[in-house]
């Protein structure tokens, strides 16, 4: 290191100086620590429970913005972790509830003398990512979490309703905008301030359903950042990939991403993640969006469960990884003989007793072996152990790539 950098620091440590500062001036917040290797800020709040604020994509943002941009982009942030006191009635309080979507590593936070899945109030919503409740306060809002529940002496599912009874105006109102169309439309869904929820419409039961009836097309949604949305009208197969390129950009620039795929309904009017058959002009840039969002999903959580001391079982990793002709996959491996966590992915890598390597698409693998999701993964592990019996190696063998 040269002298002014041993003297001065660099450039990302005097950011995250900077953040340490502003964090310990918020009135929420006890104690709090910059840990430069990992580049991130961990805190400790006042009444209970602590948290983390990873600085990458923060630090990122702000290169070359006035220090202003930083300090609003902090607060930004913070503000879903120093929130107003949640009311303490039932009467006060489901009025004031709406659903979000998150990455599905938000279900897991830290309360003292709690593990996090069992504290927030959390259920799947669609692959890597899941619903959760909030109160929508004057000033910022809070994560309804199992502590909340006793105190209303309510359950999930009635706050979850509630939530959802509440979005029945917007998707109302909403639904006015869509008439039928025999062109091409975007219609985008700002909410830059978080205050309208509309990112949060594609949740509600029938609107999304509701708005392919009224325009007569397969509406796709795209949500890359967690506020506010794009709704798209009647694509062409040809228009798509431009539509995907928007989304990643968006998804890639957002300080909160939340996903980089496009959604739609199916036949029964759910919301489902847009599937097209390969060979079709958007199935590359599918292929790379559903492998970019589970990529991160599974890296959040494999550091989490490969934090466990106690575990006895290896946790393999998500491999996001890209072949010479370009296409984008995820891949795992699945050593034989060892207890195992399995994360799901487009291939998995058998590694035998003898050093043997090789790649065999899941779909392949689920077709010849037994694989059940284990309770109390999201996204799903899937506990697997000795490989299966010779004949069925042989058979994976020649399906191998």
């Amino acid at each position: 290191m040269s002298f002014l950098g041993g003297v001065f620091g660099s450039a990302r440590n005097r950011f995250g100086e900077k953040v340490l500062a502003q964090v310990l001036g918020y009135e929420g917040i006890e104690s709090a620590e910059f840990d430069a290797a990992a580049f991130e800020v961990r805190f400790r709040f006042r009444e209970s429970g602590h948290g983390k604020l990873p600085l990458d994509t923060l630090y990122k943002r702000c290169q070359g913005q006035p220090d202003a941009e930083r300090r609003r982009r902090v607060d930004d942030l913070m503000g879903e972790y120093l929130t107003e006191s949640a009311p303490d009635t039932w009467d006060a309080v489901a009025g004031r509830l709406r659903p979000v979507l998150r990455g599905s590593e938000r279900s897991r936070i830290e309360l003292e003398g709690f593990e996090g899945q069992d504290v927030m109030v959390w259920r799947p919503a669609l692959p890597y990512l899941i619903e959760l409740v909030v109160i929508d306060m004057p000033a910022t809002m809070h994560f309804v979490n199992t502590l909340d529940l006793e105190r209303w002496g309510v359950d999930a599912e009635q706050v979850f309703r509630a939530a959802h009874v509440n979005m029945a105006g917007l998707a109302m109102n909403t639904l006015a905008a869509f008439e039928p169309t025999t062109t091409t439309r975007v219609l985008e869904f700002a909410d830059d301030e978080g205050e309208s929820y509309v990112g949060s419409l594609p949740l509600v039961a029938g609107w999304l359903a509701g708005v392919a009836t009224r325009t007569g097309t397969r509406p796709i949604v795209l949500m890359p950042g967690h506020l506010g949305m794009f709704v798209v009208l009647d694509p062409s197969d040809e228009q798509l990939p431009a539509f995907l390129e928007m989304a990643a950009n968006k998804y890639d620039e957002a300080l909160r991403p939340l996903t980089p795929l496009p959604y739609t309904v199916d036949a029964e009017g759910d919301l489902v993640p847009l599937q097209v058959p390969q060979g079709h002009p958007a199935w590359s840039a599918l292929r790379s969006a559903e492998a970019q969002l589970a990529a991160h999903a599974y890296r959040i959580q494999t550091e989490y469960l490969r934090a466990d001391r106690y575990r006895e079982e290896a946790v393999s990793e998500v491999m996001h990884v890209r072949a010479p002709d370009g296409t984008e996959h995820t891949m795992t491996p699945w050593t034989d003989g060892v207890p195992t966590l399995l994360p799901h992915a487009h291939f998995v890598c058998l590694v035998t007793m003898t050093g043997e390597v090789f790649r065999v698409a899941w779909e392949d693998v689920a077709a010849h072996v037994s694989l059940t999701p284990a309770p109390g993964f999201d996204p799903p592990r899937y506990r697997v152990e000795d490989h299966p019996p010779a004949a069925v190696m042989d058979r994976l063998r020649a399906l191998s790539y």
